[in-house]
């Protein structure tokens, strides 16, 4: 599907490391009109690029071998070395030896989901690319020879067929040197037709040479029919329910209502016991290891800033688990038809569904994706409404925070859970947010002639099990991983500001508490006055009359401070910052109960109450907390203006909109 690969991957094969594999994005003709398209295209056809391939292996699917020729064909008439293998996926069985005479290539036919990687490696490694033999009408027209003997000075090493490709591109490359630049502006003025019209003229003939080969292409099955039949009847009566105007947006919004249900519903578990098993170890921890300033680092510092990473796992996994089965099916492409239908009226169109609803996940991968959107306009409006979305590093904000809103309790029968109602809610808020705001882009940028969207749709397909566990399990650990080391270095970092302060006014605070006997509440006492007195608390201090108003206090204002190198990192620095003596220390329900039991000393209410705890999820939800999006919007616009004007609006938004929300509930 479009957005799935958008830039170039490079590796070394396994069984011959002295081979290496480009992996490109996917395209159907070598004239590119989208970012994803652009780099195939020069990958193949640049002079100066460092890595000319010395083969071609062209990959199609049974089911689109029609729109897949006309690429294969493309490229062979350049002369590259080159080999087809046939992804069989949804039971079209091709005639192999008749397209094998036909192209003069190597053919091998294959099915990826079902064959092992083996198979695959056997293909690429045994399979002799050659130069085709197939033979056209016409590759160009008599009159260009002028326009040749042009090129040949440039490119003297072309055949005739790679320099028909820049009389009929869009637009000169600008991949090439000046002086072939201006070699291919005269040819294409001496050839005096306008590319759009080559383009045109070489599609009529070269589909209509595709139309007379498929005819012998296809293997017959016992019956009469094609072997594919039975499956497009399938997928056409699928498709009346799916794709209906009423009862497929109905569908859609019942399949993301069942994903956020499940969220909560299946995570509860596993989410207890992860919560369990780390407070478990903290307790065990804190009762065996001698005292000493690595014991508190350990404990106050780097288990329980991962403690508040890791409980919230299960639900990342559960939502990319859902969303990657969903993928599986074929169904997400049929979500990109149904979106067009309204985005159209915003300013986007159905190609811009992949890159926001990837923004569920990551926004940095969404934004990237963006890329196969064709229209510069509608590529600067997704762009720049994707981060709106609410992606996986929002969730476990999410998750902590509802719990001071919401019951964990079940409604209507207890058929469903209140907090996954609400977090339903909030990704709701979040899609129509980032909609909105495209409208608003929509109304006030130029428009410009926009491009039809189109997007061929992959057979229906059941998600294999093992498949959706992979993935499940990779973005879980990814999630560790990347947090994890954000959180650790951030968790020794306010562990040391908490430790250390001007020498004074610790030593101060020592000889006040020196007079008092040991107790619980003067130690927490203590701790409290000497967290004021540390480096940590001056930075409190400073922060603590922006953050004031929206109901935090320093220590929270740090904990956002922080959570703009990753979101994810609040919960497990809120874990650093509020140390938990009690029995269920380093456990989430530990840290609700403590922040709830803090004073804030301006309001003289809990430290997160229903007013803060909303004011803090409407921050999350708009502000732009996540250079990775700042630096990736950056490259992907190639503005720094753009990108910096998105962060500081969002933020300055979300700033504001927290305020109203506070200041309202609170009141």
């Amino acid at each position: 599907m479009p957005g799935v690969t958008v830039e170039r991957f490079d590796a070394s094969l396994k069984k011959r490391p002295d081979i290496t594999l480009t992996d490109l994005p996917g395209t159907y003709s070598l004239f590119a009109q989208a970012g994803d398209e652009r780099i195939t295209q020069k990958a193949l056809l640049s002079p100066i690029e460092s890595q000319t391939p010395d083969a071609i292996w062209l990959v199609v699917e049974s089911a689109h071998i029609r729109s897949s020729l006309f690429l294969v064909l493309q490229v062979l008439e350049m002369e590259f070395p080159a080999a087809l293998l046939i992804n069989r996926t949804d039971g079209t069985e091709v005639n192999v030896k008749e397209l094998h005479q036909m192209l003069g290539v190597p053919v091998v036919q294959l099915n990826f989901e079902r064959d092992r990687t083996e198979a695959l490696e056997s293909a690429i490694l045994e399979l002799q690319p050659s130069i085709g033999t197939h033979s056209e009408p016409r590759i160009s027209p008599a009159e260009w020879q002028t326009s040749f003997a042009i090129l040949e000075e440039v490119f003297p090493e072309y055949p005739h067929s790679r320099m028909a490709w820049y009389m009929r591109s869009s637009s000169i490359p600008e991949w090439l040197e000046e002086p072939e630049k201006l070699s291919v502006s005269l040819a294409r003025e001496r050839a005096k037709a306008s590319p759009a019209a080559l383009q045109l003229e070489e599609a009529g003939w070269r589909m209509e040479s595709i139309r007379t080969w498929t005819s012998r292409l296809f293997l017959y099955n016992d019956s009469p029919q094609y072997p594919w039949q039975e499956e497009s009847r399938r997928t056409t009566s699928l498709d009346r329910i799916l794709i209906h105007p009423i009862w497929g947006n109905a569908i859609v919004a019942l399949v993301f209502f069942g994903i956020f249900q499940a969220v909560y519903s299946w995570s509860s578990a596993p989410m207890d016991a992860v919560d369990a098993a780390f407070g478990w170890l903290i307790q065990e921890a804190d009762s065996t290891l001698p005292e000493g300033w690595w014991k508190s680092l350990l404990l106050d510092g780097v288990l329980s800033g991962i403690a508040g990473i890791v409980v919230f796992v299960p639900q990342i996994m559960i939502l990319f688990g859902l969303t990657s089965a969903m993928e599986a099916t074929g169904y997400m492409a049929r979500v990109g038809f149904l979106g067009d239908r309204l985005l159209q009226h915003l300013g986007l169109s159905g190609r811009s569904v992949v890159p926001l609803v990837g923004g569920l996940a990551c926004a940095v991968p969404a934004i990237m994706a963006a890329r196969s959107i064709q229209s510069k306009r509608e590529r600067l409006i997704t762009i720049l409404v994707t981060p709106l979305m609410t992606c996986s590093a929002r969730l476990p904000v999410y998750a902590f925070l509802i719990g001071f809103l919401v019951p964990n309790e079940h409604v209507w029968g207890g058929m469903f859970n209140q907090q996954g109602l609400f977090l339903f809610a909030l990704y709701i808020m979040s899609t129509v947010s980032a909609l909105g705001l495209a409208w608003v882009m929509h109304r006030g940028l130029p428009t410009k002639a926009e491009n039809q969207f189109t997007m061929e749709w992959p057979a229906y397909r059941w998600p294999k099990l093992r498949e959706v566990l992979t993935e499940m399990i990779a973005k879980g650990w990814d999630f560790v991983a990347n947090a994890g080391q954000v959180i650790l270095i951030i968790s020794i970092v306010i562990w040391a500001l908490s430790q250390f302060g001007p020498s004074g006014e610790m030593a101060k605070v020592e000889l006040d508490f020196a007079q008092y006997e040991s107790s619980e509440t003067t130690d927490l006492e203590k701790e409290a006055a000497l967290m004021e007195a540390s480096w940590l608390g001056k930075v409190g201090q400073w922060i603590e009359p922006v953050v004031r108003p929206l109901g935090y206090d320093g220590r929270m204002g740090i904990a956002i401070l922080s959570s703009f190198a990753a979101r994810e990192v609040f919960v497990g620095t809120m874990s650093t910052l509020f140390p938990d003596a009690s029995s269920d220390a380093g456990s989430i329900l530990g840290l609700q109960r403590k922040l709830t039991q803090e004073i804030h000393p301006a309001t003289g209410r809990p430290l997160i109450n229903r007013a803060s705890a909303a004011s803090l999820i409407i921050f999350y939800m708009y502000a732009m907390q996540c250079m990775s999006t700042v630096v990736i919007v950056r490259k992907e616009l190639d503005s720094w203006p753009w990108a910096i004007a998105q962060a500081l609006g969002f933020t300055l938004f979300a700033y504001g909109l927290a305020l109203l929300v506070f200041q309202l509930l609170a009141a």
